[in-house]
């Protein structure tokens, strides 16, 4: 072989593997920019970011279903008294609300009239508070107040107003229950009680259900 022919030979070899080369770097390089593009088009889903003015992808939400969700005890309010119901007391009692002629000096001894204004001034001032703020505690004050007067109708009254804001509070279930009781209804005081604590356990309402069974 001959000089010229071998350098012809080796120049086309050097060719070739020039060519396969290139064939090689331009084959990498189109896998390399497939790569990329997947890896941009699913980013967001890989590393929880998105695109502005893109929504992001939120994992869905399970929820329990509705058997697994524990439902609030609802408990009534207390029964209204029924409209004919005549009231028994055990024995009569004189009310400082009740008496004719309150504002008259005469009418009551120095001191229990000073008494009686005093009642009735408290009386207009929880009234008060209850008309511009007609709430639980406005209701239960009133409830209270006529309870310690031994108005025990009106505490009635006032406990199940109470009762309407607050059903799960034992307080006016105990009003109403000792205000019953004092007014010659035991048994209707006794199934308040065990109403109340088919709801609700309250030692307090627990304790007043014992004592006045006791009674019977």
């Amino acid at each position: 072989m001959t000089p010229n022919r071998f350098l012809d030979l080796e120049k086309r070899c050097a060719k070739l593997r020039k060519k396969r080369t290139m064939k090689i770097l331009s084959l990498c390089l189109g896998l390399f920019c497939l790569s990329a593009a997947v890896v941009y088009a699913y980013r967001p889903a890989w590393f929880g970011i998105h695109h502005k003015g893109e929504a992001p992808i939120v994992a869905p939400v399970v929820t329990k279903s509705a058997e697994t969700i524990p439902t609030p005890v609802s408990v009534p309010p207390i029964e209204a008294a029924p409209l004919n119901e005549v009231a028994k007391p055990k024995a009569k009692e004189i009310l400082f609300l009740g008496v004719s002629g309150l504002h008259s000096k005469a009418s009551l001894p120095e001191k229990e009239s000073e008494e009686a204004l005093r009642a009735l001034q408290e009386e207009r001032k929880l009234v008060e508070a209850f008309s511009k703020e007609p709430d639980f505690k406005n209701a239960y004050a009133l409830a209270e107040f006529y309870f310690h007067l031994r108005a025990y109708q009106e505490t009635i009254l006032w406990a199940q107003k109470a009762s309407t804001y607050d059903t799960h509070s034992p307080l006016p279930r105990l009003l109403y229950a000792k205000a019953k009781f004092h007014l010659g209804y035991p048994q209707e005081a006794i199934s308040s009680l065990e109403l109340f604590l088919s709801y609700i356990k309250s030692p307090e309402v627990e304790a007043l259900l014992t004592f006045y069974k006791g009674q019977q």
